[in-house]
Order: C-alpha cells, then structure tokens, then sequence
C-alpha cells in the first residue's frame, strides 16, 4: 500500500501485518523517527514519485490534495505507480463547510492551497485519469486541530457546547465537514464536457459549431452559443 502525505502514519501498520506500507511525504515527521518492520519512509514530492510504473496494490491519500499546488499532477502520479484495478482511498475537507472555513482562518490558510467540492475534485479525478468513483461519505469535522492553538482547549470545549445550542435549533455545522472516497483505477477515462444543449427539445452535443449561434441536429432550432470562456472547465491545475 502506498501511504500518500503519511505523517508520522496514516494507518496503525503493525495491525495489518499483511501488508507493506510505503509512506511518502515531503519532510520526515518527529513521530515517525521508528517505523515497523512492514513500513517504509520515503521523502519525496507528490507530483514525482520514485517508484516504477504500477507496482502498488492499495492507496491511501488522507486530506492531502488540499495542500499541493498541482493536484492534477500527483493525480497522474498516482495512476502511474498503481495496478490496474487497484483501490484508492482519499479524503478532503469541503472548503464551505464551517470547519475548513475556520481552519483556514486560524492558522491563515494552514497550507491550504486548494479548495474542494465533492463535484469539483471528482471532475478533476475524472478530467486527469482513469479512476472511477466506488463510493463516499461525508463525514463530520472532529476540530482537534483546535487543541494546538493557544487556550485551544478552553476554545475546544466552548465550541462544542455551541454546536449543541445549534443543533436544538436545527443546525447542525459538523455535518458533512469531509468527504471520504473510494476509486478504483480503470482502463481509460470517463470524462467528457457537454458544451450545448438544445433549448428546443434538450438534445445534448459535446461540441457546437459556429460562432453566435448553432443549429441543432436534431430539431434544427437554432440555438446561441456559449462562449468557452463561460462554460465551466476544470484544468489540471485550478484552483477551485
């Protein structure tokens, strides 16, 4: 299993003796100064992983895509170096949700450089390779990173009582804080853009030609076309 952005370690390693870790991140961290005998660091680069072309069976991505400034590129990377057929799990923050939004806003930006819808990462997935979505589930934000701040204890429990106080009112801001993801990697991609609808009878075309308008194929109601610049389109390496 390939452990992208581990830490001190993702996962309890020696509790899954039946696999080989490798762990990759960019700095070493203080607690993983002694790893177990079925796991190895390696300091390298999300976006140039020193492992030959599909060697992993597993991969593993906690909370990591939010900080790298070319996602789409460690996406690649990722595709490269597993198996066909392999399993990805991944994770984000929602970039709306209450507990990303104060995140940022405590530790000013906290390296995060990327911000994330479950549309918007799932469709730059799609856009850059050939992983196909299994499942999610949005999960709750635990805001254990408030503990690191000053009095972040104090401030810990005095939010928590809060979100009670929210919660009689119908208001619930743990909900949905992240999202966890299951991908497997296929054999092409599965991405494409549909440009133009007809507004006449809805026949959808992945392009349109002409400049002002275009003609339907179908029904041959003429329609206006919208300039590419309007139409949403997700590059490798935006930041959405």
């Amino acid at each position: 299993m390939l452990d992208l952005g581990c830490g001190p370690g993702t996962l309890d390693y020696p509790t899954y003796r039946h696999l080989r870790f490798f762990g990759v991140d960019q700095y070493p961290d203080a607690a993983s100064a002694h790893w177990p005998a079925n796991a190895w660091l390696t300091l390298a680069d999300a976006e140039r992983l020193p492992f030959a072309d599909q060697v992993f069976d597993l991969g593993l991505a906690g909370f990591v895509f939010e900080h790298f400034a070319t996602p789409g590129a460690a996406l690649r990377e990722l595709s490269r170096v597993l198996k066909p057929g392999a399993l990805l799990h991944l994770s984000i923050p929602r970039s709306n949700s209450l507990h990303d939004r104060l995140y940022r806003f405590t530790f000013k930006g906290g390296g995060h450089l990327q911000r994330y819808s479950l549309e918007s990462f799932v469709e730059m997935v799609y856009a850059e390779t050939a992983f196909k979505l299994e499942g999610y589930a949005p999960s709750q934000g635990g805001f254990t990173w408030l503990r690191d701040v000053p009095s972040g204890e104090y401030l810990y429990g005095l939010l928590f009582r809060s979100f009670r106080a929210w919660a009689q009112l119908g208001w619930h801001p743990l909900e949905a804080s992240d999202y966890r993801m299951l991908f497997r990697l296929g054999d092409r991609g599965g991405y494409q853009r549909v440009d133009h609808v007809c507004a006449h009878c809805g026949t959808a075309f992945l392009d349109a030609p002409g400049q002002g308008t275009w003609q339907c194929h179908g029904c041959g109601f003429v329609n206006i076309k919208v300039p590419s610049s309007v139409t949403r389109h997700l590059s490798p390496e935006t930041h959405v």
